[in-house]
């Protein structure tokens, strides 16, 4: 299959695709495409250096959700394509009207021809995958001497009422995966398909009243699955620590810290 175009990417939103490869809370905590877009923040303009994309590169957003990277990508002279699994995503991806295509697909079976993208990046999405299918099918797709970039926007190693709010949500969090078990590393690691790890790190703040640090917390894919009553506690948890906190306490407006990296691994 070759670069969707418009027509090509209703071809595949249309197709049946099960979601059984899926992780179940990734199928099941994204529903609400217009909470994650307010409440994820964007990611610094510095991650994309490391990428090393010009006019004549091909740029794939593997798990491009609503666009929050993508949004960025289009600011070069890449072509750039979106792929993600979910229905909802790619519908809110459509209402950004960026002009580019998105198909349907994962990263354990991407719907593009081998040896024909410059850089796959993934962006707050590569957890998610199964590592064991979905490095080697990434590895077919990029051209020789092309790039994967795996991007977060972290937060750990904080202090303060940031550590606070996010206790409040880790406490949910159970098996669901996530960068800080580096269980993505080791995968990569591993895979004799891939060189070393290269890492670039940026800060980034995203700024927000108390309606979106409260978007942010219902945006995170297991506060999403958890039954509704739990949910709101959790959220009136959050409410009430930034109401009292003494850091917080009489804001209006809140900033959540992060450190943006881009790890980039070229194949072998």
């Amino acid at each position: 299959m070759g670069f969707g175009s418009t027509r090509c990417r209703r071809s595949f939103r249309d197709l049946d695709r099960p979601l059984t490869s899926i992780h179940p809370t990734a199928a099941q905590g994204f529903i609400r495409p217009n909470v994650y877009d307010r409440g994820r923040p964007d990611y610094p303009v510095g991650v994309l250096g490391p990428l090393g994309i010009d006019s004549s590169t091909t740029v794939v957003d593997l798990g491009c959700g609503t666009g929050k990277l993508t949004k960025l990508l289009t600011t070069t002279p890449a072509r750039v394509i979106g792929i993600d699994p979910l229905p909802t995503m790619l519908d809110a991806f459509d209402h950004k009207s960026l002009s580019v295509p998105v198909m349907n697909g994962t990263a354990e079976a991407i719907p593009l021809r081998s040896r024909t993208v410059g850089v796959v990046a993934c962006a707050s999405a590569f957890h998610w995958f199964d590592h064991d299918r979905a490095i080697p099918e990434i590895h077919r797709v990029l051209k020789p001497g092309g790039r994967l970039a795996i991007i977060w926007n972290r937060r750990d190693e904080l202090s303060g009422w940031p550590a606070e709010l996010w206790a409040i949500t880790e406490a949910h969090r159970g098996d669901t995966p996530g960068y800080k078990t580096g269980k993505w590393r080791r995968a990569l690691d591993a895979s004799p398909l891939f060189g070393p790890i290269h890492e670039h790190w940026f800060d980034n703040r995203q700024v927000l009243d108390l309606e979106g640090v409260l978007a942010r917390v219902e945006s995170i894919s297991f506060i999403e699955t958890i039954p509704p009553d739990e949910r709101r506690l959790v959220l009136d948890d959050c409410r009430h620590l930034l109401k009292t906190h003494p850091e917080t306490r009489g804001l209006d407006v809140f900033e959540l810290p992060y450190r943006t990296v881009v790890y980039v691994s070229q194949p072998r």
